[in-house]
C-alpha cells in the first residue's frame, strides 16, 4: 500500500485501485489466517507465536522491530516471549554491546515447532487446491513473490 493510500480515509465503500475490487482477495486472505491460526493450533503452537519464531530466526532484532514483524504491541510481544520461553521454544540472550539489550535466539525445540508448522500449513494448503497444484502453484508463487518483495520494500523504507 502506498503512504498515499495509508492516509485515505475509511469511507465504508469498496476503493478499487486501477479498476480491480480487491474485496474478494481480501476477504479470501482473512478466511486463510483463519485456516493458518487453526493449523498452527494444531501444532502447539498461535499464529503469533508462528510469527515471532520465524521472525526472531532471521536474527537479532530490537523488541520494536519484532513486534512490528509480528505484527503485535510491545506488551503483547512480552506475552508471546514469555509463553514461547517457558515452552523451551526460544531463550532470551543479552546483547554483548548494550547492557540492557536482550536478544531472542530459537532452541532446538524453537526450530522444531516453525518445521511442524510449515509442514502442517504446507500440507493444509496442498489439501485445499485439492490436486490442482501444477497449475495452481506457479500462480500463487508469483503473487507470494511480487506481495513479499512490496512487503519487504515497505519494511526498509
Amino acid at each position: 500500500m502506498s503512504a498515499m493510500a495509508s492516509k485515505l480515509p475509511y469511507t465504508g465503500e469498496p476503493t478499487p485501485s486501477n479498476g480491480i475490487d480487491f474485496r474478494a482477495g481480501i476477504r479470501l486472505l482473512a478466511r486463510l489466517a483463519r485456516v493458518a491460526e487453526q493449523t498452527c493450533q494444531q501444532t502447539g503452537i498461535s499464529l503469533p507465536q508462528y510469527r515471532l519464531l520465524v521472525s526472531a530466526a532471521e536474527g537479532p532484532q530490537r523488541a520494536s522491530e519484532l513486534a512490528s514483524a509480528v505484527g503485535v504491541s510491545r506488551p503483547t510481544l512480552t506475552s508471546l516471549v514469555d509463553g514461547l520461553e517457558h515452552s523451551g521454544m526460544v531463550k532470551r540472550v543479552p546483547v554483548p554491546t548494550d547492557r540492557r539489550g536482550i536478544q531472542l535466539e530459537l532452541t532446538d525445540a524453537g526450530r522444531e515447532a516453525t518445521v511442524r508448522a510449515e509442514n502442517a500449513l504446507g500440507a493444509r494448503l496442498m489439501e485445499l487446491i485439492n490436486g490442482e497444484a501444477h497449475s495452481v502453484i506457479p500462480q500463487v508463487h508469483g503473487v507470494v513473490t511480487d506481495i513479499g518483495a512490496a512487503l519487504d520494500r515497505e519494511t526498509r523504507s
